[in-house]
């Protein structure tokens, strides 16, 4: 008899144990799963900032022919030295001027049906860049440059010569850009703003005045104009609930 009641007090105080025990076990587990799903809101933001280019960086040339190449080369050289101390007379530092390109080729006559065509001559080509920092002599420094002996304008831009600062201020326009998109999210959602989970970036830069341009920004006087200079910004916030 006291065997048959000791038997039933264990099973009862098993079945107690098991039941206390899965009655613990759930909120655990779902407080891990939820912990395995943070909440983030992830929003871009863009800041733009003009700015009043302060360099331009031209390509100057010269191109001479004749009938033997080396006289071709020769009064390329003479043409070359005359543009280069014209640009050094007007200014523009030796370090600020950088060969480009030298080419020399053969000149053809028009082809005959009975036979090759034939050299009649040779074609020189010397150019520089040139890296102008006073804006207000580029139009006068490209007159000088035609009169010393240049015949060709290839290329020309306009340049930032120190564009981190004006990045900078397009890199604070996007934060605060993300940071309001963020914030009135959040706010609709009924969440606060957490912790900065990542942060990326994007800068664009405008590029150089293409070829079909030249002709327009090359004459006298020139006009630099501005540039836009772009930062973009990826931004991901942690989510709380509530106000803060």
């Amino acid at each position: 008899m006291k065997r048959h009641i000791i038997q039933a007090l264990i099973t009862i105080l098993l079945v107690t144990l098991l039941t206390q025990s899965g009655c613990t076990a759930t909120p655990a587990l779902s407080q891990t799963e939820d912990e395995r799903q943070p909440h983030t809101i992830s929003v871009s933001g863009s800041g733009r900032v003009s700015a009043r280019p302060d360099v331009a960086v031209v390509t100057l040339g010269v191109q001479t022919e004749a009938e033997e190449a080396s006289a071709a080369l020769s009064q390329n050289n003479e043409r070359m030295q005359r543009l280069i101390d014209g640009l050094k007379e007007a200014g523009v530092a030796a370090e600020d001027i950088q060969t480009r390109s030298i080419q020399l080729w053969p000149r053809y006559e028009d082809a005959r049906p009975e036979g090759q065509p034939q050299v009649v001559g040779y074609t020189a080509s010397n150019t520089v860049e040139v890296r102008v920092r006073d804006l207000d002599v580029l139009g006068r420094l490209l007159d000088n440059a035609v009169q010393a002996g240049g015949n060709r304008i290839e290329g020309l831009r306009f340049e930032v010569s120190d564009p981190s600062r004006v990045l900078d201020r397009a890199r604070e326009a996007a934060w605060s850009d993300a940071e309001h998109k963020a914030t009135q999210m959040a706010e609709l959602a009924g969440v606060a703003l957490g912790p900065v989970i990542s942060i990326s970036e994007t800068s664009r830069t405008p590029g150089p005045i293409v070829r079909e341009e030249l002709e327009r920004a090359a004459a006298v006087p020139v006009k630099p104009g501005s540039k836009t200079l772009e930062v973009n910004v990826q931004v991901t916030w942690g989510l709380s609930s509530g106000q803060q």
